[in-house]
């Protein structure tokens, strides 16, 4: 089995063209760009599912994000984003495309694909990647990033702006 540490991800150029793959750690110097697929996960009651990343995360640790984030092996967005969703919360999802942006920062540089879902089924978190999960109305969420934007992963904060501005076209 492909390990954290052996795992090799696609490297893409500043359009998202393709590459090569290389291996996961070589992306945390921000030399290289890199794919990641994440998911909104909402429940019937319109809560939105958040993880707090654990503390060994390169990456935004200890910080709030996406109920599900990844990088993209040698797979689509699509894909990947099918595959974490069982891999970190242990549910089969119907995963719709909401958008993708770049989010580049000096060690960290990569495409954010976000897709949206919808479940009630129950949850079976992988805690080596996340050491919190809860449920929170969107209002509630926009509020906390806006209010508190350091206690969550870039990314996540970056896609609150985006998918809030392409929710009130």
């Amino acid at each position: 089995m492909i390990t954290k540490a052996t795992e090799l991800n696609i490297e893409v150029d500043e359009q998202d063209n393709v590459i090569g793959v290389r291996p996961n750690k070589d992306f945390i110097t921000g030399k290289h760009i890199h794919r990641s697929s994440h998911l909104l996960l909402y429940n019937s009651k319109c809560e939105l599912l958040l993880q707090k990343r654990v503390p060994t995360k390169y990456w935004s640790p200890n910080k709030w994000s996406f109920s599900v984030s990844g990088t993209v092996m040698d797979e689509s967005y699509e894909e990947c984003i099918h595959r974490e969703t069982q891999e970190e919360i242990g549910i089969t999802v119907s995963a719709t495309f909401l958008c993708k942006f770049p989010v580049f920062f000096a060690n960290d540089k990569s495409f954010h694909a976000v897709y949206i879902g919808k479940s009630d089924a129950p949850l079976t978190p992988d805690w080596t990647e996340m050491s919190e999960v809860r449920w929170i109305t969107e209002s509630a969420v926009i509020a906390e990033v806006k209010n508190n934007p350091d206690a969550f992963a870039p990314g996540f904060v970056e896609c609150m702006r985006k998918t809030n501005n392409l929710k009130n076209k």
